[in-house]
């Protein structure tokens, strides 16, 4: 008998990659936002003891920052409480919860290079700061479950699927329509490409309970970062519109590359930010 697995927000970037990625190796549980909101706290303890899944993958959020840093209480409903209210659900039907967090838990940490779970956070965005209180509140409730610190991901942009506006994409736009980009010199993240987190989400269904970075590391500045994806894609002349901004983050510089060495000793590896994106641009686009 194949395993039951829930996914919240199964028709999003992530949820319909995963979805599709498992749709042959498990019981998928797909519902709706009208199916399933996790807004409301009976309604979500109601649907896990009717459908009693053995695993919860929650990646039903509002993941746009801007809108969090306007809408915090709406932030605080979903990304908070929401995830609280599933951890609560699973630890009454005995259900494994894996929640996604976010390296904008990082983004405000003084400290350069790549960064470990344990480092000292003090977020200074809404969604940061939502991020890791989700942490802590998911881990109180449920010591068992397991949350997946995540990057900025990105898919090709010729993708048949659901597209977000990530770097590849951007980069494609932006050449197309000759508009120059002001990329920051002092930030540094990475990008991972969205395959490489579904097909290790199956390994991370086994992990023990805590935080873990699950995505590209990177050692380049945002704007170097912006100026070798466009190589790898064969953009025209990416020096004349991929233009460095020196300006922002310039008083204290944006880190939010992360340490995976925690998850290497579970086998679970990404490639760097750059070689992720060369892997990508030589797989052919997947259909649906």
């Amino acid at each position: 008998m194949k395993k039951k697995i829930l996914i919240t927000g199964s028709s999003g970037f992530l949820g319909s990659r995963l979805a599709y990625w498992f749709r042959d190796k498990y019981d998928l549980l797909l519902p709706s936002h009208s199916e399933l909101d996790v807004s409301h706290e009976e309604a979500v303890r109601t649907y896990l003891q009717i459908h009693r899944p053995e695993t919860v993958i929650h990646l039903a959020a509002l993941s746009n920052t801007w809108y969090c840093e306007q809408h915090p209480e709406a932030s605080h409903r979903v990304n908070v409480q929401g995830t609280v209210r599933l951890a609560k659900a699973c630890k009454l039907t005995g259900a494994r919860l894996i929640f996604m967090s976010s390296d904008q838990v990082y983004n405000g940490t003084p400290v350069l290079g790549p960064l470990r779970e344990d480092a000292l956070l003090q977020p200074v965005n809404v969604y940061g700061r939502h991020k890791l209180e989700t942490e802590q509140r998911a881990l109180w409730n449920l010591p068992d479950s397991i949350g997946l610190r995540l990057t900025w991901m990105y898919d090709l942009p010729d993708s048949p699927m659901r597209l977000n506006s990530n770097l590849l994409v951007n980069l494609q736009h932006a050449c197309r329509e000759g508009k120059a980009l002001h990329v920051a010199t002092h930030e540094f993240r990475g990008v991972t490409y969205v395959w490489e987190v579904v097909r290790n989400m199956e390994k991370a269904l086994s992990l023990p309970g805590g935080i873990y970075n699950f995505g590209s590391g990177n050692m380049l500045d945002s704007h170097s970062l912006h100026k070798k994806a466009a190589v790898l894609m064969g953009l025209n002349e990416p020096s004349a519109w991929i233009l460095p901004d020196e300006d922002r983050f310039c008083e204290q510089t944006r880190n939010l590359t992360m340490d995976c060495t925690r998850i290497e000793k579970h086998g679970i590896r990404f490639h760097d930010s750059i070689e992720g994106i060369k892997e990508a641009l030589l797989r052919p686009v997947r259909t649906v």
